[in-house]
């Protein structure tokens, strides 16, 4: 049943053709059972391998959501530049939602996330951090369809009170983990809340949402190749996120001695990647675990990114040879006369993602099944 006819016979009302339907009609006609719950699946499996690391390292007062964020290896959508899915996990979880409404939810809630995401762009993202503002609104999708709320008034309400500002990216703090709580907190809210009246107009109208916050309405509700569970990526490396791409590229010079090597290497990277992780002396194991020069040294050596020290001087000295550049829009690293490059990290095949999950949950058994 499409969305429009949904909610008009459930909640006794149809509403105007606003952007937020349309955007809401587009993510549930690109539901494929056959596709969209074998990518869920692979990405819930990811969540609780994270999830599980969280609630042994975490503070307890984090939330599910927070817990599973806290080691910094959760999910990235790389085309919105937004983690969803420990927030979409975590209200789902939260919500009771049983499978026959589960992976639909999900879906519901990686769609929405990522589609206004990409609407919101890097001018949102100069001052707002997307995961928090994007991901509330998934996350009162992900409920509405989780409880059978009207998922148009849910995320009419998220879009109100959605925020998060960016400074908790450009300070590298720990901030991060709460606005992923606190998105699951709210969409929760707007959901059960539902029933109250609320801006259905909220992205297109002049003073709305994207008019505040940044971004272009025209990018919302467009045709795209694959939905954004299938584009999801899911992280390998202990590091940055925008640094994974520069180990699998300095993974490819295992066979050469770089500290038999002279001279400069030339590591050129996206914009945002030498923004956020070009540091190039790190003083602090935060610092360290951000840095793509530090990343891609210790890879070079050889070293365990989990527990190679930020003072190592083996490292140090190489970190001190690297050139970093931005403007690149693959990641390329060029040493001894040869060059390796990425358009994006590898992707991480179902033997992966248990290797991942044997690492970060080495007491509990992966559930197999939810990668069948």
């Amino acid at each position: 049943m499409a969305l429009a006819a949904h909610t008009a016979s459930v909640w006794g009302h149809a509403h105007d053709d606003t952007l937020l339907r349309r955007l809401l009609d587009t993510a549930e006609g690109s539901y494929d059972p056959l596709v969209s719950v074998r990518a869920a699946g692979r990405a819930r499996f990811d969540y609780l391998a994270c999830a599980a690391a969280g609630a042994r390292e975490a503070p307890a007062a984090l939330g599910p959501a927070g817990r599973a964020a806290f080691g910094d290896l959760d999910d990235i959508h790389w085309p919105s530049m937004t983690h969803l899915g420990a927030i979409v996990w975590a209200t789902a979880e939260l919500a009771g939602a049983g499978d026959e409404r589960l992976w639909l939810a999900a879906h519901m809630g990686y769609e929405i996330g990522g589609r206004l995401g990409l609407a919101l762009g890097s001018e949102h993202r100069r001052y707002w951090h997307a995961t928090a503002t994007a991901g509330t609104v998934a996350a009162a999708v992900t409920a509405a369809f989780c409880v059978g709320a009207d998922p148009v008034r849910a995320a009419a309400h998220a879009l109100s009170v959605a925020g998060g500002s960016i400074l908790c990216i450009l300070e590298y703090t720990d901030t991060r983990v709460l606005h992923r709580d606190h998105a699951v907190a709210s969409g929760l809210r707007c959901a059960e809340l539902a029933e109250l009246s609320a801006a259905e107009d909220s992205l297109e109208h002049p003073r709305g949402f994207i008019a505040a916050t940044g971004g272009d309405v025209a990018r919302l509700d467009g045709p795209r190749p694959r939905t954004v569970l299938e584009e999801v990526s899911f992280r390998r490396h202990a590091t940055s996120g925008f640094n994974q791409a520069a180990v699998d590229v300095a993974s490819e010079f295992a066979s050469i001695d770089v500290e038999a090597q002279t001279g400069e290497i030339l590591l050129d990277v996206p914009d945002a990647t030498a923004a956020l992780a070009g540091i190039g002396n790190p003083r602090t194991a935060r610092e360290a675990w951000w840095s793509c020069q530090h990343a891609v040294a210790a890879t070079l050596l050889g070293r365990d990114l989990a527990v190679c020290p930020v003072d190592d001087s083996a490292v140090s000295g190489l970190r001190a040879r690297i050139r970093l550049r931005g403007g690149s829009p693959v990641t390329r690293l060029t040493l001894g006369g040869r060059m390796v490059e990425r358009d994006r990290a590898d992707s991480l095949s179902d033997a992966d993602l248990v290797a991942k999950w044997r690492r970060l949950a080495p007491d509990i058994d992966p559930p197999l099944e939810m990668l069948a």
